[in-house]
């Protein structure tokens, strides 16, 4: 049944079409919009490399200082005084207009607190652009060396050559079998609980 699975890996593909300036990656939720907006508006600049190194300074500097990433969290801290207070680091460190708008933006919307996760998004879409990859394999129990390596090379020849691959081994004993590839944002589902689902749901089909 693993087998089977990992042989399917291989002859599956995943649609890498990227317009101009177009994020290389669909991010959900909020965080992921204010990430997808500043790659577009940074590549638009010929800013993508500057503003990934400005914002990274930024998330150091939230590390560094946790007091001032508990300023910037505290829901009952006004606005406009985060906004200050951002407002006068980025004056200090000489910061692009790109990764101004964005951390005053996050500021006046009472978001400045999840600047962090803003930056792990931005990060995450520059990886992808530069052909990093990050793939997760969902098994139902630990697979062992030699089928690891098989779904390591399968993995390989799915994402295509030049490419740098993250790989993350998981299990889940409700997929019953066989496996699921998570590739960035997208999902190979070949496990045997997709293979049940999909029986009942074309047995009620034929029932109704």
């Amino acid at each position: 049944m693993l087998r089977s699975s990992v042989a399917r890996i291989g002859v599956r593909t995943f649609s890498n079409d990227v317009k101009t300036h177009t994020p290389p990656k669909r991010l959900h939720g909020v965080t992921g919009r204010y990430a997808g907006a500043v790659y577009t508006a940074a590549s638009k600049a010929g800013l993508l490399d500057k503003v990934e190194t400005e914002l990274l300074a930024f998330s150091s500097t939230l590390s560094k200082s946790p007091n001032f990433a508990a300023f910037l969290s505290n829901p009952t801290i006004p606005r406009g005084e985060k906004a200050s207070v951002v407002g006068q680091l980025l004056g200090d460190k000489k910061f692009s207009n790109i990764t101004t708008n964005l951390l005053m933006t996050l500021s006046a919307n009472g978001r400045i607190g999840e600047a962090g996760k803003v930056v792990n998004a931005f990060v995450e879409l520059m990886d992808t652009a530069r052909g990093n990859v990050t793939v997760t394999v969902i098994s139902a129990e630990p697979l062992k060396k030699p089928q690891s390596k098989d779904v390591e090379t399968a993995v390989h020849s799915l994402v295509g050559k030049g490419k740098k691959v993250e790989l993350t081994f998981q299990t889940d004993p409700s997929i019953l079998g066989g496996l699921q590839i998570i590739v960035g944002d997208k999902v190979m589902d070949l496990s045997v609980a997709a293979r049940v689902t999909q029986l009942n749901i074309d047995l009620e089909g034929a029932d109704a």
